[in-house]
């Protein structure tokens, strides 16, 4: 029974871990496509 609660807990621990894994790589793509546009509005104000 103790084995089966402790697969159940690594389970569900792996679960989560890979969420915050996934949430953290879009998190930097969003902030590079962030920082993507502010250059590219900076450059666009240069050149006008």
């Amino acid at each position: 029974m103790y084995l089966l609660t402790f697969i159940g807990g690594a389970m569900f621990g792996e679960i989560v871990t890979l969420f915050l894994h996934c949430c953290l790589i879009v998190g930097k793509e969003s902030d590079r496509q962030w920082e993507e546009e502010q250059i590219m509005r900076k450059d666009e104000k240069q050149e006008k």
